[in-house]
């Protein structure tokens, strides 16, 4: 009975400074300290986009960048996919975004070259798997219809955004680099020197 109490006393006296340490840190903020603390490129890049740029985009994909700005900001700055080398081609199905990027392969090889991996990353799924990804883990509050409009958003914004103006997507994604390998050039190494 006596260590009973003695027990309880301990926890009443050392819990908040416990609390106040990682025990008490939600898996979220966990994984936005992890973030912070182990960085990528694109995390050194604007985290909103141009109004007028948003009015362009299909209903879905506003949404979805609503969803991400809140949801996906609670465990890495929303830079973060919004500065992302992926892009995901159109089409009705995996199948067919499959398709779209074998093609585009074909008509842009330079896209494609080992060369320019960290510049470009096109695939037709994606970001279908990396949404599904960041839903998996733990602490995440996405739900199935945010990560599907959140899916929407990037796989449109990364053609719209991209595809369609990639001398100025690869400039912008070159001075992430270029200034993260400066920067940071330990987790460069680590992440780009492949």
């Amino acid at each position: 009975m006596k260590q009973s109490l003695l027990l309880l006393l301990t926890l009443c006296l050392v819990g908040p400074a416990l609390a106040a340490d990682s025990v008490g840190k939600s898996a979220a903020e966990l994984e936005k300290e992890k973030a912070m603390k182990e960085p990528f490129a694109n995390d050194f890049g604007p985290e909103t986009l141009p109004e007028k740029y948003l009015k362009t985009l299909s209903a879905d994909a506003q949404k979805g960048y609503k969803a991400l700005r809140v949801k996906c900001a609670q465990c890495h700055s929303a830079a973060r996919p919004l500065n992302s080398q992926f892009v995901e081609t159109g089409g009705k199905d995996k199948a067919a975004r499959e398709a779209a990027a074998a093609k585009l392969q074909k008509s842009h090889p330079e896209l494609f070259d080992k060369e320019h991996k960290n510049l470009w990353q096109i695939e037709g799924a994606i970001w279908q798997r990396y949404v599904k990804r960041m839903m998996n883990k733990p602490g995440c509050e996405v739900t199935k219809e945010d990560g599907k409009v959140i899916w929407k958003f990037l796989s449109e914004d990364s053609r719209e955004r991209k595809l369609e103006k990639q001398k100025e997507w690869t400039a912008h994604r070159e001075k992430l680099l270029s200034e993260f390998k400066k920067n940071h050039p330990g987790r460069y190494k680590e992440l780009y020197a492949h």
